[in-house]
């Protein structure tokens, strides 16, 4: 009797000493589950950013085709409507250029550029293919 509770201990002993061996406790590996976490959470944040920006393209879209775009007078207007443009640049003669297309290049089919004067009033937009990466 006394040799099987022996064995027993000797077998929980070694299943104690082998545990932290195996890759299997979750204390050892918590920094990377935490790492993979913020990672999934990042994915999540990037994901509803990217579909944010190709949603308000769309509805600039529609507005253009419903012949609407003017009614988005200045600056301050198509920001509300259509969020801030993947880019903004100040032009040599005084104007800015906003570009609104798809978040992701490669998935863009056209983009539209919107030009606004010093007062930030909108002068006039233009709609063009993207050019595509090959």
């Amino acid at each position: 009797m006394t040799g099987i509770i022996l064995n027993m201990r000797i077998f929980v002993y070694l299943i104690f000493l082998c545990l932290p061996l195996s890759g299997c406790v979750i204390l050892g590996n918590l920094d990377e589950i935490f790492t993979l976490q913020d990672y999934s959470h990042d994915k999540e944040a990037q994901h509803r950013l990217v579909q944010t920006i190709n949603d308000h393209y769309d509805a600039l879209t529609r507005i253009i085709a419903d012949g609407h775009i003017h009614d988005y007078k200045n600056e301050s207007a198509f920001e509300r409507a259509f969020g801030q443009p993947i880019l903004k640049r100040d032009l040599s003669n005084g104007q800015e250029r906003w570009l609104y297309r798809y978040a992701i290049y490669r998935f863009a089919k056209d983009k539209v550029y919107v030009y606004f004067d010093h007062a930030g009033q909108m002068i006039s937009w233009e709609k063009l293919p993207c050019s595509k990466f090959l």
